[in-house]
């Protein structure tokens, strides 16, 4: 019998460019409402139009970015229900975990996040720009990294991935434009803390309380 070899899916232009895009949509390099153009695109990621005609529509299928006609491709607001009802999932979910997480956490784990949360806190006192937002973004990825893992249930992570480009641009639009950086991390320490203690319940309430206070700002923002 003839062997069957598996087949290797190698990574187009068309796929580089539409993570490259989709990256610059969530991180708000490109902000909602903003308009696209093919030659902008190409020139950005130092390709032909025809890759990024392929990952602009593909990110449309995503709902990330509307062509409209006379219009052109216009990358799509953030939808606040749809963060809401995020939100309603996630405080399931990261609640199980952390409270999971209490139990097994390691302290040098702990210790190495509680370490970081004081140098970013430290400079915060003095420098408030992009940098810092990005710093206390990578250590809210981590946080909850460490989270799902000493959790012991891999399909929390996994889950919560579906939903990772959404969440991250809610997150990063929450901290740049409703002042919600102090709050993180403020939200972030006391996480940190029960975490440290190993104690189940204020934990849970933590995470309760950092998950609340993000849907309550996008409350605040839909009510604008």
């Amino acid at each position: 019998m003839e062997e069957i070899k598996p087949v290797i899916c190698k990574i187009t232009t068309a796929d580089a460019v539409y993570e490259a895009l989709k990256n610059d949509i969530v991180t708000l390099f490109f902000k909602p409402g903003e308009k696209l153009s093919e030659a902008r695109l190409a020139s950005r990621y130092g390709v032909s139009r025809d890759p990024v005609r392929k990952a602009v529509s593909r990110l449309s299928q995503d709902g990330m970015v509307e062509s409209k006609p006379q219009v052109g491709t216009i990358v799509n607001e953030i939808s606040i229900k749809e963060g809401r009802d995020i939100c309603d999932i996630r405080i399931v979910l990261e609640c199980l975990a952390v409270r999971e997480a209490a139990k097994n956490i390691k302290d040098s784990v702990i210790d190495s996040l509680i370490n970081e949360y004081d140098k970013i806190a430290r400079r915060l006192t003095i420098q408030d720009d992009e940098d810092i937002r990005n710093e206390i973004y990578v250590l809210d990825d981590k946080l909850h990294k460490a989270i799902y893992d000493a959790s012991g249930n891999s399909k929390i992570e996994s889950t919560i991935k579906l939903y990772s480009h959404i969440i991250k641009r809610i997150q990063i639009s929450n901290i740049t434009y409703h002042s919600r950086k102090m709050g993180t991390m403020n939200e972030m320490h006391a996480i940190m803390l029960a975490l440290k203690a190993h104690d189940v319940d204020r934990a849970d309430e933590a995470m309760k309380t950092h998950i609340a206070n993000i849907k309550k700002a996008l409350i605040s923002v839909e009510a604008v």
